[in-house]
């Protein structure tokens, strides 16, 4: 076989690309070694490779293949075409305007920070299934969350200090589950230093899970939320009282600076939380993990809290605002510290907090790294 030839003499071809990506997604997901992928598959969807793997991406591009990628052209690619395509812009000095075409929407930039994996499925439990008792609980449930939830913004909100909104909150969330009978049982606390920053890392199985954390840890906390609750003004008011920080997932010309300005909160010495998987869905099992968290504790030299939550699922299950009765459990496990800088150190990082969350949230592990 004959060697590929190049577009232009120097520059690189897709088959030198795909090699530099193959090797990249055999990094980030060591399951998918022998995946066949094409120059149209999504790097992010199909591959794997979230905000902070394509910013990697982009260094082993340069490093690769010789060449210079504009940061936000590379991360607007989502597919080794888009990429390629970046390469000869880059080449041809149009980056302006491939950028701008970001910009306008013409490139599908979508699930950067908090993207999506997998699709839900539909719950098999219907209407008709459903007892008395059952319509009961969950009418308690839902004026139990309708009334304590507007108390608790109202007092969130116009509580001057931010000690006073934190504790407020707690106490809020605290009380959702002791009111709706749902059992709320917390281990492991002691690993969390309220004087030591800490980047917390927690599965997501539930719309449940903010306040199960909230309620969970009585620390100083700070939230990574997906920007749309930005654009709802009673949800935007609350939580910018509360302090949480909004990610774009379907921005990718923001994924950096949203990285940068969590990485400032984190050198502040503030407690940072995520929910590395993105999202939730109908269907039980953990899913992989984002690089986001990592990433920001790799930078600040901040060490990484695994968090187990089990049982949010059973209650409220993907979209379906129907709860059901159950018990919470939460595992709070010791700190895992960054040996160093760089992306390995990154990906190590992540392995072994994802190895803790799995172990403790009782759900299969839908990514089985070691290959079997």
């Amino acid at each position: 076989m004959s060697e590929p030839d190049r577009t232009t003499a120097g520059r690189p071809d897709m088959h030198e690309l795909l090699t530099v990506i193959r090797s990249m997604v055999g990094e980030v997901h060591p399951h998918w070694k022998n995946l066949h992928f094409t120059p149209d598959t999504h790097l992010e969807r199909e591959l794997g490779l979230d905000s902070m793997a394509r910013m990697e991406l982009r260094t082993r591009i340069e490093s690769s293949l010789g060449i210079a990628l504009n940061e936000n052209t590379a991360i607007c690619a989502t597919t080794p075409n888009g990429l390629m395509q970046a390469i000869l812009d880059e080449a041809k000095g149009e980056t302006e305007q491939h950028n701008l075409a970001a910009a306008a929407g013409n490139i599908d930039d979508s699930g950067l920070l908090m993207g999506s994996f997998g699709q839900p499925e539909h719950p098999a439990e219907t209407q008709a299934s459903r007892s008395l008792t059952d319509w009961l609980y969950a009418l308690h449930c839902w004026t139990v969350f309708t009334v304590l939830g507007l108390l608790t913004w109202l007092a969130v909100v116009l509580a001057p200090f931010a000690s006073w909104r934190r504790k407020l909150a707690h106490v809020g969330a605290k009380l959702l589950f002791i009111l709706t009978f749902t059992p709320l049982r917390v281990t492991g606390t002691e690993h969390l230093d309220p004087e030591q920053a800490h980047i917390v890392v927690a599965n997501h199985s539930s719309y449940l899970d903010g306040f199960i954390v909230t309620a969970a840890l009585d620390i100083s906390i700070h939230f990574i939320v997906k920007g749309e609750l930005a654009r709802i003004l009673p949800a935007r008011i609350l939580l910018q009282r509360f302090g949480v920080e909004f990610v774009d997932r379907f921005n990718s010309t923001r994924a950096a600076s949203d990285v940068k300005r969590i990485t400032r909160k984190s050198e502040a010495g503030q407690t940072i939380v995520f929910f590395p998987e993105g999202t939730f869905t109908t269907f039980p099992g953990l899913q992989p993990f984002r690089m986001g968290a990592f990433v920001t504790a790799v930078r600040t030299n901040v060490p990484v809290t695994p968090v187990a939550i089990r049982g949010a699922r059973n209650i409220i299950r993907g979209n379906n605002w129907f709860p059901r009765r159950g018990q919470i459990e939460v595992t709070v496990r010791p700190p895992v510290t960054p040996s160093g800088n760089g992306w390995q150190v990154a990906l190590t990082l992540r392995d072994a907090a994802r190895a803790e969350v799995a172990r403790h949230c009782g759900e299969p592990d839908l990514v089985d790294d070691s290959g079997s």
